[in-house]
């Protein structure tokens, strides 16, 4: 991979937020193990695909607003069955 195929991978998908810097280096792994003849067609639908990252994925599960940390329930015995 060379700094024109990083620099429109990181156009299409830019790795401002932990979520998206795991996608950008995802994307770079696919690309660099994809044969030579496979390599322009990917850029290309990369390009027709959207990625936007809602503000919400940028944190934890845990830490967004409906089911934080703070209603979990401590010290309690989670397992009746």
């Amino acid at each position: 991979m060379n700094q024109r195929v990083a620099r429109e991978l990181r156009k299409i998908c830019n790795p401002c937020d932990p979520v998206s810097k795991r996608v950008y280096r995802r994307l770079k792994k696919q690309y660099t193990r994809l044969p030579h003849y496979a390599k322009r067609d990917f850029l290309n639908l990369l390009k027709e695909t959207t990625f936007d990252m809602d503000p919400k994925q940028s944190g934890g599960i845990l830490d967004q607003e409906k089911g934080g940390r703070e209603d979990l329930p401590v010290g309690e015995d989670n397992n009746k069955g």
